[in-house]
């Protein structure tokens, strides 16, 4: 039986993680024409535009919220500490539902 060697820089052997490593490694090189005013821009990366949330994001956001002050209020009026953990380990199991 023969076995092969299979080379680091043949692309049909392991040659691909080289390659994959070295795309991964560095952003594609721009062109020379282009230089940077500042030094600390040019290492800054680069900011994307933020995207504005839908009506239906707002809107599970706002439940969210809502969901939050329940939960924060139904645990504020617990007694003492252990009253507390007793509440807590009870939204853990069983989830939060105040209104039944």
């Amino acid at each position: 039986m023969r076995t092969h060697q299979l080379s680091m820089n043949d692309p049909a052997g392991l040659g691909i993680f080289p390659l994959i490593a070295k795309a991964l490694m560095f952003p594609p090189a721009q062109s020379e024409a282009f230089e940077p005013q500042d030094a600390a821009a040019s290492l800054a990366p680069a900011k994307a535009p933020e995207r504005r949330r839908g009506l239906l994001e707002r809107l599970e956001h706002w439940f969210w919220t809502q969901q939050q002050r329940d939960v924060e209020a139904y645990l504020a009026k617990s007694t003492d500490v252990y009253d507390l953990e007793r509440r807590i380990r009870e939204i853990d199991r069983n989830g939060f539902h105040p209104y039944y």
